[in-house]
């Protein structure tokens, strides 16, 4: 089994760290940021545990061929794509490995991919119909029962800690948690949760495709809304809702991780012209706004 377990205080080295997910990251609260981490994996299996604290907006791809889930613990809440979610739901990846999450300061979840070949196999020896909807490939939230959380999370927490020297009682450990999962599904009547996406959600998802794709324009508030169709107040309440922060802390927040992104990935460009690119445009106040949101200096990532 391959072990990667750490504790990280530096949202791009966490990228780095996690880079067979193809995550990336973004910082909405200020300087707050910490990941904890434990995965271990082989060819058809892996399990993880994520604790982050700091607001932060996930977005990437899971493992090509392989089905993943998902499900928190300890009271976590988070948005999944459009959705609220916490520890009471079952995430089920979609098939494209496409995912975004929004989480808040105390996120503790557990991620299960399991390869698709060894999936399918073992709904075939348990006896499951592989047509249902369950595993039509789109994404799910389902509602998980209480007793049931607790109960697999512990059977997942002895697992990531026990002795992982023992292949064949490794494979015994992957085969229980896949067959406690699948058994689980297919002997209880799941519910969907499907919240209705309103008006503020729509213009919400715009807004951010428009901040996302345009990052290099900055708009005027008054007009970011005009382009999505809502009042600056209803704007306001959707990210307020969703990302715990204004619009224009959002706004703020996207041009500083994508400055400090550039800084990082870039060595023959100055500090200040990717802070210009992004409009910021007064260094002095730019690195007070960078050292507030990341806890350093632009010049200290250029040294990294």
């Amino acid at each position: 089994m391959e072990i990667i377990e750490g504790f990280f205080t530096d949202i791009d080295i966490y990228n780095e760290v996690v880079n067979n997910w193809d995550l990336n990251f973004k910082l909405l609260s200020k300087s707050d940021f910490s990941a904890q981490l434990k995965m271990i994996s082989n060819e058809s299996f892996s399990l993880a545990r994520q604790k982050l604290t700091g607001k932060t907006e996930q977005k990437g791809k899971t493992q090509k061929g392989f089905i993943v889930f998902g499900f928190a613990v300890n009271n976590t809440s988070f948005y999944w794509f459009d959705k609220k979610a916490d520890s009471n739901n079952l995430i089920i990846f979609p098939k494209d490995n496409n995912f975004e999450v929004v989480s808040y300061e105390d996120y503790d979840v557990f991620i299960i991919s399991i390869y698709k070949d060894y999936f399918f196999k073992s709904l075939e020896e348990i006896g499951v119909n592989t047509q249902i909807p369950l595993y039509d490939g789109k994404s799910k939230m389902l509602f998980l029962s209480k007793t049931f959380s607790n109960r697999f999370s512990k059977l997942l927490n002895y697992f990531l800690n026990s002795d992982l020297k023992n292949d064949k009682k490794n494979d015994t450990m992957i085969k229980t948690i896949v067959t406690t999962l699948i058994e689980y599904l297919n002997e209880t009547n799941y519910s969907y949760k499907n919240d209705k996406i309103n008006k503020k959600d729509i213009a919400l998802k715009k807004a951010v495709k428009i901040i996302s794709n345009h990052i290099e324009n900055l708009y005027p508030i008054k007009q970011l809304c005009v382009m999505v169709g809502v009042s600056e107040r209803t704007l306001l309440y959707a990210f307020k809702k969703k990302y715990k922060v204004s619009t224009s802390e959002y706004i703020k927040a996207h041009r500083l991780n994508k400055v400090k992104q550039e800084i990082y990935n870039t060595k023959r460009k100055s500090i200040s012209e990717i802070a210009g690119k992004y409009h910021f445009w007064h260094m002095g106040q730019f690195a007070k706004d960078f050292k507030k949101q990341f806890g350093i200096l632009p010049s200290e990532v250029k040294n990294h």
